[in-house]
């Protein structure tokens, strides 16, 4: 299997995506919460597919409360 690399983001690119500190995603990975990640030896990735995903499901309408 051959990564491309525009299919993942780091965790400061999805901080910069969510204009939020880098720090939140990595207390969330160590709660277990937040977008499923891949971990290859030390580097954290995520794949873009997971991260829209995830944005699709913590997405809430004006109809929600």
């Amino acid at each position: 299997m051959r990564m491309n690399s525009s299919e993942f983001l780091t965790d400061l690119q999805l901080a910069d995506r969510w204009q939020m500190h880098r720090q939140t995603l990595i207390s969330w990975r160590s709660a277990g919460t937040g977008p499923p990640f891949v971990r290859i030896g030390r580097r954290v990735l995520y794949p873009l597919a997971e991260v829209e995903q995830y944005e699709q499901a913590n997405t809430i309408t004006h109809n929600e409360q």
